[in-house]
């Protein structure tokens, strides 16, 4: 079982990314973006977040900052926060956009039953990786 799911995770992560691939922003962007839309986090909370070191986060939000999709709460040091900008908000907006449309586009021929199927596997994934972050905050 384990080989067959593993299989099937590892197909849905290369679609994804291939479908991902003409969306202004890179993957690690996109979830920065999608994290600072529920509030100011630190470069620490955010490399947590992500799965990567603080150093390689500060990166990715450099080449952020130069885009001014988001800004620090001060100097690039121990302690600020960074949040998202006006820009930032329209470019996750539309990246969510685009990759709704993505995923609706490969759902179009789903049955009802398939629709349910998926919906009622989601638990399931969440008990596996986590819920999304962006519900995290609303779940009791």
């Amino acid at each position: 079982m384990t080989d067959k799911v593993r299989k099937r995770l590892l197909r849905i992560s290369q679609a994804i990314r291939r479908d991902a691939a003409g969306l202004p922003v890179t993957t690690a962007q996109g979830a920065v973006l999608s994290l600072l839309s529920n509030g100011p986090m630190s470069i620490g909370e955010l490399a947590r977040a992500e799965g990567v070191r603080p150093p390689s986060m500060t990166q990715i939000i450099n080449r952020m900052e130069a885009a001014e999709w988001v800004a620090r709460s001060g100097p690039a040091r121990k302690g600020s926060t960074v949040h998202i900008t006006a820009l930032g908000r329209r470019v996750a907006e539309d990246v969510r956009n685009g990759r709704n449309k993505i995923l609706g586009e490969r759902m179009a021929d789903l049955t009802p039953r398939d629709r349910e199927a998926l919906l009622a596997a989601l638990p399931v994934f969440d008990k596996m990786f986590g819920a999304p972050a962006s519900e995290l905050r609303t779940l009791p």
